[in-house]
């Protein structure tokens, strides 16, 4: 899967690194992580290894891809690693039915539900 990179590029985009928000992300797949259909960006090596230890830590609200609705993943959500990324479930009822048909799950939908 190609990422946004070429495209964000093209237009200059600076994004801040989603580890360190006083530091600018670099824009390429070695720095970035897909959780859940949300793609973060590091400015260093070391930024996305702490991202990838803790991404609960760091990632905000996402999307679960079952129900579609915006949660905060905490360390004892349920998880799953699919498509290369790793997802985060609001609740076991959701996880159950991802692991049914991951690839179901696996691809963004066109619409996501409005934040509550």
């Amino acid at each position: 899967m190609q990422g946004p990179e070429p495209y964000l590029n093209d237009f200059h985009i600076q994004l801040p690194c989603a580890v360190d928000s006083t530091a600018m992300a670099i824009l390429d797949s070695a720095h970035r992580a897909f959780v859940n259909h949300e793609v973060y960006y590091f400015s260093s090596e070391s930024t996305r290894q702490q991202f990838e230890a803790r991404p609960f830590e760091f990632t905000g609200k996402v999307t679960d891809p079952v129900s579609l609705s915006r949660f905060q993943p905490i360390d004892s959500s349920p998880s799953r690693t699919a498509a290369g990324r790793l997802f985060y479930f609001e609740s076991g009822a959701t996880v159950v039915a991802f692991d049914r048909d991951p690839a179901v799950y696996s691809t963004p939908k066109p619409t996501m539900q409005p934040e509550k």
